[in-house]
């Protein structure tokens, strides 16, 4: 363990002095690893769950100042599970897994406390053994209360089970079948809200070919029996990207995309419906929004009017106020497959890929009013480069406060790098700062992988020459 301590200016104009203290727990060799998930704070301790590979996971144990407690190994019932999930709650986490046995599959769940003692486990239910195996996927409500564990089927059909955390029990069994409908194709997003219903984004048409048709598809399913199903429409255009939040103070859903009138790569602008839950009807509009001038201009680092369109940006997270607005944040992402002599000349045809190059650069921030008026837009400037890392160090975590947002990212991807940070206002205003340099520290940060803690703190992995640290920062 060691700590760091950096002092820098924030916001000039308000004459701020800030300190934060950087402390790094101490390093872990990978070796055979093949996943971990940083659970963040749960009771007193900070856990780091691991999946060590050879059916072996244990948990790592650190105090509140990052210093090694413990670690345990996971026994299960049989050597062999497959672990489907992990939930972290505010003094214990539940683990998700299954296990066969005599031809059934029986899904189990634990709970322990943040010392690693085992509360409770119990069995969620039990399926048939069948020659194809099911891949499960987890969504978990913003309260921690609920998840639900779904798989497809088949591509028209989804299975859906719906936990309850604290009584550790599955509250009923949904499933969504839609005919001449490939649900595992068309797809886009889970949602969960704090009273347990399930919302399912699927892309139901997106063709420059079909612009007529083109529409997005809301399926709503509570306790009751059936769904609720609400068509999109969007209006000629072709969907670029899209995502979907849901906001459970004001119980408000919001779906938020980029527009293009021909092509799914670049962006002319942005969509969005935010409404109230129980308002939505059968067929909803999507409220269109052109990129200004001046926005693109300053985005793409051109002068006013050379520009038409944003390309390869992703939409990175939408972000729900407190009034019922939203802000949302766009990254621009390319990928490039470079090859060698030899590949271009003998790999043609025979399956031999070359390498990839990685460029996570500028990220775009677009706050609205609840009733639908444009508040800011901001172009955050970044240049983050690396190749064949599957830009596990590119890209940012984003902090929240009551009031500010912290963007936090590595300015290059190397060995010592300088990390920076953007911070932002309420009203779109923001400074750029150097936070702390890895320079002779031995850390290369995954900031995308990182978990707040608190109003101040946040926790990061840092993974460096196949050792693992935990690095927190606290404001």
């Amino acid at each position: 363990m060691r700590t760091i301590a950096v002092i820098y200016l924030f916001f000039i104009c308000l004459c701020v002095s800030i300190a934060q203290s950087v402390t790094v727990s101490k390093e872990m060799p990978l070796k055979s690893d093949l996943a971990y998930d940083l659970l963040g704070l749960v009771g007193e301790n900070i856990l780091l769950y691991r999946d060590r590979g050879n059916n072996k996971y244990n948990v790592e144990v650190f105090d509140k100042d990052m210093a090694f407690v413990k670690d345990r190994d996971i026994k299960f019932e049989k050597k062999k599970v497959d672990v489907h999930g992990v939930v972290a709650r505010d003094s214990s986490f539940n683990l998700m897994y299954s296990y066969k046995e005599d031809g059934e599959i029986i899904h189990m769940i634990r709970k322990y406390n943040g010392n690693m003692i085992l509360q409770d486990s119990t069995e969620l239910f039990r399926l048939p053994k069948t020659f194809k195996k099911k891949k499960y996927l987890l969504e978990t409500s913003e309260n921690k209360k609920f998840s639900v564990l779904f798989n497809f089927e088949d591509d028209m059909k989804m299975e859906f089970y719906l936990i309850r955390h604290d009584s550790l029990d599955v509250l009923h069994k949904k499933i969504l079948e839609v005919k001449d409908l490939d649900l595992r194709d068309r797809f886009k997003k889970a949602q969960l809200t704090n009273r347990s219903e399930i919302l399912i984004l699927l892309e139901k048409k997106n063709s420059r070919f079909s612009k007529s048709d083109n529409h997005l598809g809301l399926f709503i399913m509570d306790r009751g029996v059936g769904y609720r199903y609400t068509q999109i429409n969007n209006f000629d255009r072709v969907v670029s990207d899209v995502d979907m939040a849901f906001d459970n103070r004001n119980r408000r859903v919001c779906v938020v995309g980029l527009w293009h009138d021909k092509h799914k790569d670049s962006a002319k602008g942005y969509f969005y419906l935010n409404k109230p839950f129980v308002t939505l009807a059968e067929e909803e509009e999507i409220i269109l929004e052109s990129f200004i001038p001046e926005f693109l201009a300053e985005a793409n680092s051109k002068e006013i009017g050379k520009t038409t369109e944003l390309k390869d940006f992703v939409l990175n997270q939408v972000l729900l106020r407190q009034d019922g607005g939203f802000i949302f944040f766009a990254e621009s992402q390319r990928e490039y497959t470079r090859r060698s002599s030899y590949q271009s000349s003998y790999g043609r045809g025979q399956g031999l890929s070359g390498w990839m190059d990685h460029f996570f650069e500028d990220v775009v921030a677009i706050a609205v009013h609840p009733e639908g008026k444009e508040h800011w837009s901001r172009v955050l400037f970044k240049k983050q480069f690396s190749q064949d890392d599957s830009a596990i160090f590119s890209s940012y975590f984003l902090m929240k406060t009551p009031s500010r947002l912290k963007l936090v990212f590595n300015d290059e991807i190397k060995n010592n790098n300088t990390v920076s940070e953007y911070i932002l206002d309420p009203i779109g205003r923001f400074n750029r700062n150097s936070l702390l340099s890895t320079d002779y520290q031995n850390l290369k940060i995954r900031f995308a992988d990182a978990v707040q803690i608190s109003s101040n703190e946040f926790i990061a992995p840092s993974e460096k020459n196949r050792k693992l640290s935990l690095v927190k920062i606290a404001y």
